[in-house]
């Protein structure tokens, strides 16, 4: 059941009658993951080599080399990066690996290279193998051969280093003179223990074919004066804020006007959520010509209807009810369910074609759980008086303000293959008291913002379209978004929390 306090703040956001999108991150236009993110270069590299004595490194070379040689050598890559500039507490949500791959094997024949977290810590000191250094060189005291670990100290327990067992993510490389990319559940799984506790943080090896020989491929390393091993990891600090409600009101119309929301789920565990189309009760606010008889649907990434309700009692009703935020009016829809992460949209028509002011809402039922409601991205048919788009949500779960990212877009909607854009949309942004804290026509207007907005991706595609930047406490907060010289057409309003 949602807690006392999430039900005030929910009765909160309906009095001002808001409803809009809240994205933390990019936003569904933009698919990438929620939170900060750090990129940095290789803080350790070198090379294994399987050879007689197994006393070959290669600490300082401008080459690292996996697969396996002409002569029958397994040669196994070593790659680390320092973490220490994340949070201890945060949650890794997505890693991405580049490796730059200047020589493949001879016949570019396509090679799997994969990566396996390591177990043991090692070493990268002053051996240089130069150029082409397919051979290695002398270790020196320290370095990570294919015996030791470190040189002349300390072992490996199995030769040619330790690692875990299963593959923490794999790429087929072939053409040379290119980046290639690694990712995936394992990555981030890894950086998360490392994250967690520093001190296992001993990097991956990087591992070819070792099968066949000349499949031996060469990557740059950090001492390389170009391309560099590099990292990308994305995470949420920990006690950072969260989306907790958001919703969207506007007049729902007909056909490609309907009310439509999309929303975000981002992380690793799936999140109960609720979802509200409201009409008929929206009269206590003094609202009039409201949609008598909201159709909820929700739909995948992929346009299916997952499920859909005309009347909240008709299915789900026990589990609306002990949710906390059943609709006050029987003809009002409710969907209750466990979503995975991803990418839905929650659409709101009228029965039988029937218009008016309507509400969709999306609630977050776990707070808990290693995921986020991340957005809603709302469109629809912004006309004039109490029929402009109005967006609300609540910033919470966590401490500190929180910094977001408002934007409304109509004419580059028409880029989109949707008819009557509107052309010059107007935001405002009003805090919990419904005072207006910031307005903005057009985003170029203030350099500084249209700066930051260029820096932060999320700047809008043309010229006329709207976008603040708020730092903002814990709370209810609304964007209003209208057309400029009360001019109407079809609209998307979004908000991104950057942190």
């Amino acid at each position: 059941m949602m807690p006392r306090k999430a039900r005030a703040n929910l009765r909160g956001i309906l009095a001002f009658a808001r409803p809009m999108v809240w994205l933390a991150c990019w936003g569904a236009a933009y698919g990438t993951a929620c939170g900060e993110t750090l990129v940095v270069n290789a803080s350790k590299d070198n090379t294994l080599y399987e050879s007689t004595g197994a006393q070959l490194s290669n600490g300082q070379g401008i080459y690292m080399f996996v697969g396996l040689t002409g002569s029958g050598g397994a040669r196994r890559g070593l790659v680390a990066f320092d973490l220490s500039a994340i949070p201890a507490n945060a949650t890794v949500t997505d890693v991405s690996l580049s490796l730059f791959l200047s020589r493949p094997r001879g016949d570019a024949t396509a090679e799997t290279i994969d990566l396996f977290k390591v177990v043991k810590d090692w070493g990268e000191e002053a051996s240089n193998a130069g150029n082409p250094g397919g051979a290695g060189a002398p270790a020196q005291s320290g370095d990570a051969t294919w015996l030791y670990n470190f040189f002349n100290t300390s072992f490996w327990t199995d030769p040619g280093g330790d690692t875990s067992s299963s593959v923490s993510g794999s790429t087929p490389v072939s053409a040379n003179n290119r980046n290639y990319t690694w990712s995936g559940s394992g990555m981030v799984a890894d950086v998360q223990s490392w994250v967690a506790n520093p001190a296992s943080n001993f990097g991956w090896m990087i591992t070819g074919n070792e099968a066949n020989q000349q499949s031996a491929q060469r990557f740059h390393t950090s001492e390389n004066t170009s391309n560099k091993p590099q990292l990308t990891v994305t995470y949420t600090p920990g006690g950072a804020t969260q989306l907790l409600n958001i919703s969207t009101r506007l007049r729902v119309e007909t056909g490609d006007d309907a009310l439509i929301g999309g929303f975000i789920i981002t992380g690793t565990a799936s999140k109960g959520v609720i979802l509200r189309a409201l009409g008929p009760s929206l009269a206590q606010f003094g609202l009039t010509d409201l949609l008598a008889n909201p159709v909820l649907e929700l739909r995948a990434a992929n346009g299916s209807v997952l499920m859909s309700n005309n009347n909240w009692r008709d299915t789900q009703e026990t589990d609306i009810q002990n949710s906390g935020v059943a609709p006050t009016n029987d003809f009002e829809s409710a969907i209750i369910t466990t979503l995975a992460p991803g990418n839905y949209t929650a659409v709101v028509r009228g029965d039988q074609n029937t218009t008016g002011i309507g509400v969709v809402e999306v609630y977050d039922l776990d707070q808990t759980v290693d995921s986020l409601l991340a957005n809603i991205s709302s469109r629809g048919l912004v006309k004039t008086g109490n029929n402009v788009m109005i967006g609300g949500f609540i910033v919470g779960g966590g401490t500190g303000g929180s910094k977001v990212v408002l934007r409304a877009i109509g004419p580059s909607l028409g880029q989109q293959g949707v008819a009557n854009p509107l052309a010059d949309p107007i935001l405002e942004l009003r805090d919990g008291n419904g005072a207006l804290a910031a307005v903005n026509d057009n985003w170029m207007d203030d350099p500084a913002q249209a700066a930051e907005l260029v820096t932060l991706g999320v700047q809008p595609q043309n010229n006329f379209e709207s976008a603040l930047i708020a730092t903002l406490p814990p709370g209810p907060s609304t964007g209003i978004v209208a057309g400029k010289g009360g001019e109407t057409g079809v609209a998307l309003v979004e908000v991104y929390h950057i942190r």
